[in-house]
């Protein structure tokens, strides 16, 4: 009663305001779950896509031979994206919910392990460090847990949970084994006609 006093406000009405908040939450989650179900359709886009992983690879190394390592390792980690969004495809339609997981996660860790790396190298710069993680230099150990495990891990973790639905979904092996057999078969049809047209052509001879 005391509280209801300050407040102004009786269980009911605290009630009700609970509740209109929870529908107001609840429309922006399904939002943004029908977001990531989007697909994308990458077919315009390949050629673009390799052109930008081969202009990334050359701009890493030239970065790395002019000096600026730091800089060639945060390119690096975009060279794996025209490469995943190509290969994680399906029909030429790629989720939302791979670029958001594992792709947008690898990315942030990448970023956050090398930006480690380059604050701890810098900090201990000419100097044997005043800790160590887990046995290494912190620099590396930044580079090892958070790009190396964390980031790859994250991408293998969700080839499980994402390989009936977007790697491999039901149907598309038997798809791309009827593909295979048109395609035996058409290659099986000329050499089946080509020894009536040689007989053909003997008797045509005599």
């Amino acid at each position: 009663m005391i509280i209801e006093a300050l407040t102004g406000e009786t269980d009911d009405q605290k009630q009700s305001t609970t509740r209109r908040t929870v529908h107001v939450q609840a429309p922006r989650r399904r939002s943004v779950i029908a977001m990531l179900d989007r697909k994308i359709d990458i077919e315009p886009y390949v050629t673009h896509l390799m052109v930008a992983g081969a202009a990334l690879w050359l701009a890493a190394l030239l970065l790395g031979f002019a000096g600026y390592w730091f800089e060639a390792l945060l390119v690096t980690v975009f060279v794996l994206h025209p490469y995943f969004i190509v290969g994680a495809a399906h029909d030429h339609e790629i989720s939302l919910k791979l670029l958001a997981y594992p792709l947008g996660v690898f990315t942030v860790l990448a970023l956050a392990g090398f930006g480690l790396a380059q604050y701890y190298s810098e900090l201990f710069v000419g100097q044997t460090p005043e800790f160590l993680v887990t046995g290494m230099h912190p620099s590396f150990a930044a580079v090892f847990w958070l790009y190396w495990i964390g980031g790859f891990m994250s991408i293998n973790l969700a080839y499980g949970l994402y390989y009936r639905e977007h790697y491999l979904p039901d149907g598309a092996w038997d798809e791309f084994l009827a593909e295979l057999e048109e395609i035996e078969g058409a290659e099986a049809t000329p050499s089946a006609e080509s020894p009536s047209g040689s007989t053909t052509e003997a008797a045509e001879v005599e």
